[in-house]
């Protein structure tokens, strides 16, 4: 697969060539990129089972090993939203204590947070039978659910947001952590 940078070449190259003229130079500035497909290996199901399986277990979990910033994907590579940008969106996965992690996206953008949910669960091998609580508010700006995993509990937080061009997307907070955390 050509690179950005490889791909602007080519297309440099081939313009200069089919022009006919032998001293033609071709503006560098002005030709288009060809757009590459992003691809990533940071799966957030994979990322959340392994934190899910450490606390499990009572392994203490370590900053070194499971904080990361960037972008966090499906399983196929793809990133799960884009932000307003049309950039892939990036997460921020940080250890609160050694029994407890947290999962949020930075930015508002095309998330769909209830299909997340649902890959989580899957990957956590959870359905409807292992909530423990859930909340939504009355206008639906707010959704709390509450899984048991077995040896821990995995809070999903989805809260409605307006960005300052008035598009509205959702910002999502994931908790994985060894005690039942607070229900507000």
């Amino acid at each position: 697969m050509l690179g950005i940078g490889a791909g602007a070449a080519v297309a440099v190259l081939l313009a200069a060539c089919s022009s006919g003229k032998r001293d033609s130079r071709v503006d560098t500035d002005s030709v288009e990129p060809v757009p590459t497909e992003f691809h990533a290996d940071n799966d957030i199901a994979m990322t959340v089972s392994s934190i899910a399986d450490a606390i499990r277990v009572g392994e203490a979990l370590d900053t070194a090993l499971y904080n990361f910033d960037g972008v966090l994907t499906d399983g196929q590579g793809r990133p799960l939203y884009s932000n307003l940008q049309g950039m892939p969106g990036e997460w921020d996965v940080d250890v609160i204590s050694p029994t407890q992690a947290e999962l949020r996206n930075r930015d508002v953008g095309d998330l769909l947070p209830d299909d997340l949910e649902e890959y989580l669960a899957a990957a956590l091998n959870m359905s409807s039978v292992n909530v423990v609580h859930e909340y939504h508010d009355d206008d639906d700006d707010f959704k709390t659910v509450i899984y048991d995993f077995q040896g821990g509990y995995l809070r999903i937080e989805t809260r409605k947001q307006v960005a300052s061009n008035g598009l509205e997307g959702s910002l999502m907070r994931i908790i994985a952590s060894k005690d039942l955390p607070s229900f507000n």
